[in-house]
């Protein structure tokens, strides 16, 4: 894994291509025959596109389970200061644990911040004490919790 500040890759999308992605944000089930009629095509351009879509890494279709439901009731933030030089090596390690849902690189006083679901504090402190406490270059850390979630959207086009 490399943390370094190059550019993504863009492709061009043009108006259909949001129009799939749109319809399919909503509902991942949606028929391409259904988004096809929307739109005005065939289902086989609707399918193409789909495809063509997932293999540039421009669309995933994925199911997204409700935490909460599922018992992971505890949310964390953890901001964590990384010894110079050892960024690179920290983030690969960080990206080996299942339990770590998003990892992002930030600026300030913590170069990186993570998001955490656990079942309870004693689940979380085992976490803290016997996974992130090993982390190679790691020399602090700051443990948000979240509160009350407000808002989480998986919908990036409107």
């Amino acid at each position: 894994m490399s943390t370094s500040l190059e550019g993504p890759r863009y492709f061009e999308l043009d108006d259909l291509d949001y129009g799939i992605a749109k319809a399919l944000q909503g509902n991942a089930r949606l028929p391409f025959t259904q988004i096809a009629k929307e739109l005005g095509v065939t289902e086989k351009t609707v399918r193409m596109r789909v495809q063509q879509m997932q293999e540039d890494e421009v669309l995933s279709l994925i199911g997204v389970l409700n935490p909460a439901k599922a018992g992971l009731t505890l949310s964390s933030l953890i901001q964590l200061a990384v010894e110079a030089g050892r960024l690179d090596e920290a983030a690969a390690e960080l990206q080996a644990i299942d339990e770590v849902r998003q990892i992002v690189l930030t600026s300030g006083e913590y170069q990186i911040m993570i998001q955490v679901l656990h079942r309870d504090y004693e689940e979380l402190s085992g976490f803290l004490l016997g996974r992130l406490n090993k982390i190679s270059g790691i020399v602090r850390m700051n443990v948000i919790h979240e509160l009350k979630l407000l808002k989480s959207s998986h919908t990036y086009l409107r």
